[in-house]
């Protein structure tokens, strides 16, 4: 979806549009891109905002008598994440303009 804008110095004869280069698009669609994240993962997740930033600072830690790696996040957690940064990527990739 291309934005146009009018040239910034009109002249007397028509206007002219321009298009916003794809310098701006693509930076555009990565700026936006890790708001996007975090609200499909709270939405697929039910969590709130602060859930998923104390979520983000947990990290995984190891029982003291057996030694087993206790993960901050549960599997359907993580496997979910994983899927919602694959959808947005591939979303990201199919909307940015082609060569």
């Amino acid at each position: 979806m291309l934005t146009i804008h009018k040239h910034p110095r009109p002249r007397k004869c028509a206007m002219r549009k321009f298009s916003i280069n794809v310098l701006t698009q693509i930076h555009d669609r990565f700026t936006n891109l890790p708001l996007r994240f975090r609200e499909r993962v709270c939405e697929e997740c039910s969590w709130s905002i602060p859930t998923f930033y104390r979520k983000m600072r947990l990290m995984d830690k190891v029982h003291p008598e057996t030694g087993r790696e206790i993960p901050a996040l549960s599997n359907a957690e993580r496997e979910k994440i994983i899927s919602v940064w694959k959808e947005l990527l591939t979303e990201t990739t199919q909307q940015l303009p082609k060569s």
